[in-house]
């Protein structure tokens, strides 16, 4: 979120923005696409609130430019509503949206991708030290297939539900449809506007650096250990708050090499040039402003009850429920999956991966089912919140952003959660056994176990 601040401080997302719109044009079919898919790629390599930071301030510079050009009607209404706050139209809610589910899809496709597969490759060398260990290329391996038709589904039907994509009358399209004088047009005022902006400010190459570094380093850099009770702790990856620091201390411009390269100057010179305020690339009233607050206290107001379910053995009703279904291993993969992706609703992923898996590896082993079958499947179902803002940052931070009303989101996420299941069940039953063909069957290793007490 802070860097979501110093990005919009540069206005480095309106160069990004006019620049995309001269070269992909005005349409929303090619601008979904590509935020949409970028953002997936993004989620891959970094945490998704990463990814949907950084890709939020290039979708409201895109939208602001579009309403300039009166091709989007950002609000729904003119009239200002009681509570001070305008209702984003379609079109915003439609933007914000896929950004926030395709930052979600994504990160279910590595194990760096998000904090909750590297919870479950942890777990799995922890609880089993003799069973094989889950490889960043197979684990990749497993989840790409599944994760690129959810994300050719989410861009299908988020083009459907809100532009009305292949319906017989597509009002939302034929609102936007430019004649070739009107997109010609449009595109000399876009180069006008880039042109304006002239050449690129230290500043926006500073910002520039600054993510790139925080995106690589990010992809290769995770910190996983145990602490003195032998319970597995996961904290947060560094770079971005390496990377938040030096954007407080590193100044917009480089006058301040002028000091190193003139120690000759006069004093009075050397004074008045000492003298002068050196402005950062981010600021505190910068960021006090910018933030939403309330996304924080979301997060941490949820993970903190699951943690209260978890001390107090709540958690451990869980165990039992799945232990009711003793027949086929396929139902039990499904009522697991629809059972997190419930849970995953009201809890962020990574919480609940942290509190429950250990209960999943013990009906693997009470139910003689495979454990990596059994927990890869509450795994990726608790990757898919589409419906409420406590399910990842993703969520919360787009509602809070755009003001999106609760209820567009949870109709929207509808279509999402129902596809995703059936990839999700296709993805663990189906598919995994033409990488692993003795997964279905119950190994020796998982005899040998150590389960980590509540």
């Amino acid at each position: 979120m802070c860097f979501m601040a110093a990005i919009e401080h540069s206005n480095i997302h309106k160069r990004i923005s006019l620049k995309m719109l001269i070269i992909f044009g005005c349409s929303h079919y090619r601008l979904s696409f590509l935020f949409f898919f970028t953002t997936m790629i993004v989620s891959m390599w970094c945490y998704s609130i990463t990814a949907c930071a950084l890709m939020i301030p290039l979708v409201k510079a895109i939208l602001i430019e579009l309403e300039k050009l009166g091709i989007v009607e950002p609000y729904e209404n003119t009239n200002r509503p009681s509570n001070g706050n305008f209702v984003p139209s379609d079109i915003v809610t439609f933007y914000y949206l896929g950004v926030a589910y395709s930052s979600s899809i994504g990160a279910m496709a590595t194990v760096i991708g998000n904090e909750t597969n590297q919870i479950f490759k942890a777990y799995c060398e922890k609880i089993f030290p003799l069973g094989p260990r889950m490889e960043f290329p197979h684990f990749m391996l497993l989840t790409l297939p599944g994760v690129l038709m959810l994300q050719a589904f989410l861009y299908f039907w988020m083009n459907f539900y809100f532009l009305g994509m292949f319906r017989i009358q597509n009002r939302s399209v034929a609102s936007t449809y430019m004649s070739e004088e009107e997109a010609q047009y449009v595109q000399t005022l876009l180069t006008a506007q880039y042109q304006k902006m002239g050449r690129v400010s230290p500043h926006e190459m500073i910002l520039s650096l600054a993510l790139m570094s925080t995106l690589g380093l990010q992809a290769v850099s995770t910190f996983v250990f145990q602490n003195d009770k032998g319970l597995i702790v996961f904290k947060l990856t560094s770079p971005s708050i390496v990377a938040v620091a030096f954007l407080f201390i590193i100044p917009i411009n480089l006058d301040i090499a002028r000091i190193f390269r003139r120690p000759s100057a006069s004093s009075a010179t050397s004074e008045q040039f000492t003298s002068r305020q050196c402005k950062t690339c981010l600021t505190w009233s910068i960021v006090k402003d910018s933030v939403q607050w309330s996304v924080l206290f979301v997060i941490v107001s949820t993970d903190a009850i699951f943690e209260a379910l978890k001390e107090s053995h709540m958690i451990d009703e869980l165990e039992t429920f799945l232990l009711l279904f003793k027949g086929p291993t396929s139902l039990l993969i499904f009522v697991t999956i629809i059972m997190f992706k419930i849970l995953t609703e009201f809890v962020s992923s990574s919480c609940l991966v942290y509190c429950a898996m250990p209960h999943i590896a013990r009906v693997s082993v009470t139910l003689k089912i495979n454990p990596h079958y059994l927990m890869s499947s509450a795994v990726l179902a608790s990757c898919l919140p589409f419906h409420l803002i406590a399910g990842t940052p993703a969520n919360a931070l787009v509602v809070a952003y755009g003001n999106i009303p609760r209820k567009k989101m949870m109709l929207a996420g509808t279509g999402l959660s129902v596809i995703g299941i059936l990839v999700v069940w296709f993805t663990v039953t189906v598919w995994s056994r033409a990488i692993w063909p003795d997964i279905n069957m119950y190994p020796e290793w998982a005899n040998i176990h150590q389960f980590i007490n509540n």
